[in-house]
């Protein structure tokens, strides 16, 4: 099983089932609001602002440890897993910050 950075750092991501997808697969993956700018020390977006607690609401998502998820922010776009953080008490997602993406960037492959 891959560990919580190996899951993100490689192009491919591990579902709860266990099974290996690959990123362009999951286009549709649920998105929701994460302000880029309220990371914590690990770098992990924590998921505590207004923005983001709207979406789960709208989406009636419960978040769970290892959760897959979109998260965007503006222009922005970045696929995550949620994880529990019992330091802070709260939600955060463990991202790549090199794999942030613009969105315009996948409209335009789309169309190509």
């Amino acid at each position: 099983m891959l560990n919580w950075p190996d899951m993100i750092l490689r192009p491919q991501l591990l579902t709860q089932q266990g099974k290996i997808h690959n990123r362009k697969k999951h286009m549709s993956r649920l998105r929701v609001f994460a302000d880029f700018h309220n990371a914590d020390v690990e770098g992990r977006l924590r998921l505590n602002c207004i923005g983001t607690i709207e979406d789960l609401a709208s989406q009636s998502i419960e978040l769970q440890d290892g959760q897959l998820l979109t998260f965007y922010s503006e222009d922005l776009e970045v696929d995550g897993v949620v994880k529990y953080s019992h330091e802070e008490s709260m939600w955060v997602a463990v991202i790549d910050w090199n794999e942030i993406r613009q969105v315009e960037d996948l409209a335009i492959q789309a169309k190509s």
